[in-house]
């Protein structure tokens, strides 16, 4: 698993914001290897995970300018 051993140094609440900042709800109740065992297995998840969908919408190679002139 990448970074657990860094995340063993760090207090509980620095690791508290990384839960937080990985998408982890509900961290208040967590003990310290809970904390650690939930973000080294959120940023697997997170290595794993396919891209999101594009939207066309957002993309502005579309063409749809060279198709309005």
């Amino acid at each position: 698993m990448p970074d657990t051993d860094d995340l063993h140094d760090k207090t509980m609440g620095e690791l508290a914001d990384t839960a937080r900042r990985e998408g982890i709800p509900f961290v208040a109740h967590m003990s310290q290897s809970e904390l650690v065992e939930a973000i080294a297995q959120q940023r697997e998840a997170n290595t794993h995970a396919p891209p999101p969908p594009r939207n066309p919408l957002d993309d502005d190679s579309t063409g749809t300018s060279a198709s309005s002139s």
